[in-house]
């Protein structure tokens, strides 16, 4: 039975992990946002008709806003859609298995690393209740998907290296493969394994061959990608960023030197500053992402007890010689970087496998420090109370927050149900589109039939953000009206109506906040 203690550890882990993911669910976050809409939407067509919603048959860039997105999160949430149905449960169920097992696939990976059960299963718990993972795993996003996958492939990297022969080297290449369909910053992590191979190849631990399948599935998987059209991604890059080129105007403006003052010397100082960001303990304890969804002061990514054993892992990592203590620090140091490159700030979405080498070096420090149980005792209290902390605030004071649920994009849910009952009360629907593409919330909150929209499905060209807009579809229209209108309803944010009017209009609110006004012209 004794050999058996890590495995029920793990176990129990991940059963008191999935029931944390479970709880809540759907009111933490507190709505679903344009990605998770689109997701399911696109999945919802693909079960009833076999095409996106464009119309395109099994794609493997789904188009929806123009970001072309990248396919396994939708083809994955096809069966819960099958199962629950379209709605916010089914939805964010999709990342369940991967709640489920990531405390497995974790204990497995550090297990390897150190061959020490106590790292594995101290290592599988931190992960099992990190907040920095569980947050994005409580939402439809395609980074927690990823991280699993990356995770899993560093285990598999390690046993093929341990004993190099077919199957070992083709469940690594196919795991490496599904990734890179799962999240663009897939494809630097791709970029990170054949550097990692040429290495191997170099020192003559690894025979050439086996890099050979790695560039095989990166052509592959490049040539899905010349077939369409990526601009989010190029959109995103911190040297196409228009505020980039303004900055670097305005300083020769003031006198500067072209050779001090231009793309390269400026992108590679803001790039180490943003880099050494994801560092700092503002980002990892304090507020994590800048963008609402993914972060808030209040919920810390990693407790301040981890931050601290961070360094103390690192200590002992190096002062006992550990095999692959250079792979865990070039894991660190590797996982930022698709955030850096990034002019949106500091993102958890980009960056999340940061987590991974964080709670695994963690794990390290804490089963080498801790000879005396009153120590671990007093450790342990204290980081649980940090980690309740921050839990208690993401599930009962997260979602009721203006500023979240504005950023979340509430309201669409209670303004579906409106537009449901006064459907056939009115010719028309305007509905403002300066929050994002309110388009898809009207296809999935009405379960609108694919096939009835492929029919009409039209997006415009991208804009500066690399985001398209449906102008209208059936009876809505997705922008307010220039000139009178008769027998339709006008819906828009508080500040698209005068002061006399807004005590006349109908409001749909989400919690206390007032997100919609309605004015209906008959």
């Amino acid at each position: 039975m004794k050999k058996y203690w890590p495995v029920i550890l793990v176990l129990l882990i991940s059963v008191f992990s999935a029931g944390l993911f479970l709880y809540h669910l759907t009111t933490s976050p507190p709505c679903l946002n344009a990605d998770e809409a689109g997701n399911a939407y696109d999945a919802y067509s693909i079960m009833q008709t076999g095409k996106d919603q464009y119309g395109n048959t099994l794609p493997l860039r789904f188009k929806s806003f123009g970001d072309y997105k990248l396919p396994l999160l939708t083809y994955l949430v096809v069966p819960f859609i099958k199962l629950f149905g379209l709605n916010e449960f089914a939805i964010r169920m999709v990342n369940f298995p991967f709640v489920l097992l990531f405390p497995f696939v974790v204990y497995l990976l550090a297990h390897e690393l150190f061959n020490k059960k106590s790292a594995g299963v101290t290592a599988a718990f931190l992960a099992g209740f990190s907040p920095g993972l569980q947050l994005l795993g409580r939402q439809a996003h395609e980074g927690y998907v990823t991280v699993f996958l990356l995770t899993l492939s560093f285990y598999l990297f390690l046993k093929f290296f341990k004993k190099q022969n077919f199957l070992n080297y083709s469940l690594f290449t196919i795991n490496y493969f599904l990734m890179l369909f799962g999240y663009h910053s897939s494809r630097l992590w791709a970029g990170f394994y054949l550097l990692l191979f040429a290495f191997l190849i170099f020192k003559k631990k690894m025979k050439w061959l086996f890099i050979s399948g790695l560039v095989a599935m990166l052509l592959i998987f490049g040539l899905t990608d010349l077939s369409n059209s990526p601009t989010r991604i190029k959109n995103l890059l911190f040297f196409n960023n228009i505020g980039f080129s303004l900055k670097i105007n305005e300083l020769r403006a003031e006198g500067g030197s072209r050779l001090l003052y231009n793309k390269l010397t400026v992108g590679v100082k803001d790039i180490t500053s943003e880099y050494l960001r994801y560092f700092s303990p503002q980002f990892l304890v304090n507020s994590g992402d800048e963008n609402l969804r993914f972060g808030f002061p209040g919920v810390s990514p990693i407790t301040p007890i981890e931050y601290i054993f961070i360094f103390i892992g690192f200590y002992f990592l190096f002062k006992n010689k550990e095999k692959w203590r250079y792979l865990i620090l070039f894991m660190l140091l590797f996982a930022p970087i698709s955030g850096a490159l990034s002019w949106a700030g500091l993102s958890v979405t980009r960056t999340i496998f940061i987590f991974i080498p964080i709670v695994i070096i963690s794990a390290y420090g804490f089963i080498n420090i801790f000879n005396k149980k009153v120590y671990l005792f007093i450790c342990l209290f204290v980081y649980l109370l940090f980690l309740i902390y921050s839990w208690d605030f993401y599930l009962n004071h997260y979602p009721q927050r203006a500023a979240v649920l504005r950023s979340w994009q509430c309201g669409y849910k209670e303004l579906a149900t409106y537009v449901n009952k006064n459907y056939n009360g009115f010719n028309r629907f305007y509905i403002t589109k300066k929050n994002g593409q309110p388009y898809i919330f009207f296809l999935f909150y009405l379960k609108y039939p694919p096939a009835l929209y492929q029919r009409t499905a039209q997006l415009s060209a991208p804009d500066g953000y690399g985001f398209g807009q449906v102008e209208s579809f059936d009876k809505f229209v997705f922008d307010l009206p220039k000139e009178k209108v008769k027998n339709s309803a006008i819906i828009g944010f508080p500040d698209d109506f005068s002061d006399i009017e807004k005590p006349y209009l109908k409001k749909i609110k989400s919690g206390r906040e007032t997100i919609f006004l309605i004015k209906e012209i008959k």
